[in-house]
């Protein structure tokens, strides 16, 4: 049986949240489920997965409102996690990205707290995401734990299973669990690209997906993903906005980028950040430098015409450049 209102049960938003962030404070009591236990979706509300720009959050199918734009943090030391958390809270974001697999949850949670001391920001206004692996559904719990004690945070806003692994039903399940402990507020996947792999997770699922984080970019785009999870309200995130290490140049370089970058006044990056919001993909652009950080969250004063967007949309070439 498939739940669409992840968070009925248990892990509800602290009171004054909404108030704070726009996060939803009291999730859907009423558990959507659909009729059969088939893998059929059931009624959704019509708010859900619809991007509010001038919010500048995405209301998920589990009830909570997630940033469409945040820091990621793959390759960043604790120490380099720490300052770029820290900066990117203080330039505006409020979502920030890290893993399990990363190593530097520690250095994300002091970054937060660092914020959080200087009145920056609260807990409830920071939506924190990180990943797990596969394994088994025992260890799974533990890692859970491991997490909110790296993090030091109560609980965990989002959790993925950061790629098709061993027992990603056993693992799934113990997340769904942490869910009901109030550890976990939403959980979703990571690197799951067809209908049959995404298929595979709502078999088992008690809980649909929130969010698909994958590599999505100008030349691998998978809009035929995106149109097959919306029926669930499944949003999916991009992680690799700008093609990744190595690429980062010829995307920036493109001359529809950069024809539209020469129009609106601002940078490659920014054209391809506001084009993947536009569009309906959550970006966690990541970096270092304090200055891209505050240019990639400016993106929220001008709007891409309809033809301008099919000109990006033109673009896409199905090309990832990895393969996990």
């Amino acid at each position: 049986m498939l739940l669409l209102a992840g968070c009925a049960a248990g892990g509800a938003p602290e009171s004054g949240a909404a108030e704070k962030t726009g996060v939803v404070s009291t999730p859907e009591e009423e558990q959507r489920v659909t009729s059969s236990g088939e893998n059929t979706a059931a009624p959704l509300s019509q708010s859900e997965g619809i991007f509010d720009l001038e919010k500048r959050t995405v209301l998920l199918n589990s009830g909570y409102e997630m940033p469409v734009i945040g820091l990621g943090t793959w390759t960043l030391s604790d120490d380099e996690a720490e300052n770029s958390v820290y900066h990117a809270l203080k330039s505006g974001m409020r979502l920030i990205d890290t893993a399990r697999y990363y190593g530097n949850e520690v250095g994300v949670g002091r970054g937060l707290q660092k914020a959080i001391d200087e009145g920056i920001v609260t807990r409830e206004e920071v939506f924190i995401t990180t990943k797990i692996y596969g394994g088994n559904y025992e260890r799974a719990g533990g890692i859970i734990d491991d997490a909110l004690k790296d993090l030091n945070v109560d609980y965990i806003d989002l959790l993925l299973i950061h790629q098709p692994g061993a027992d990603d039903e056993g693992v799934y399940k113990a997340m769904e669990e942490a869910v009901g402990d109030g550890k976990l507020r939403s959980i979703g996947i990571s690197n799951y690209y067809t209908k049959e792999q995404v298929d595979e997770v709502l078999s088992f699922a008690t809980i649909i997906p929130a969010v698909i984080q994958n590599e999505n970019h100008l030349y691998y785009q998978n809009t035929e993903l995106q149109d097959y999870v919306r029926q669930y309200n499944i949003v999916i995130e991009s992680w690799y906005p700008f093609g990744g290490r190595g690429h980062t140049s010829e995307h920036f370089g493109n001359e529809v980028i950069t024809e539209l970058a020469d129009k609106y006044g601002k940078s490659s990056a920014q054209i391809i950040l506001r084009w993947q919001l536009q569009a309906g993909f959550i970006a966690i652009p990541g970096s270092s430098n304090p200055d891209h950080i505050a240019e990639n969250y400016n993106i929220f004063d001008f709007e891409l015409t309809d033809t301008e967007m099919q000109r990006i949309r033109s673009l896409d070439r199905q090309m990832r450049y990895e393969n996990w």
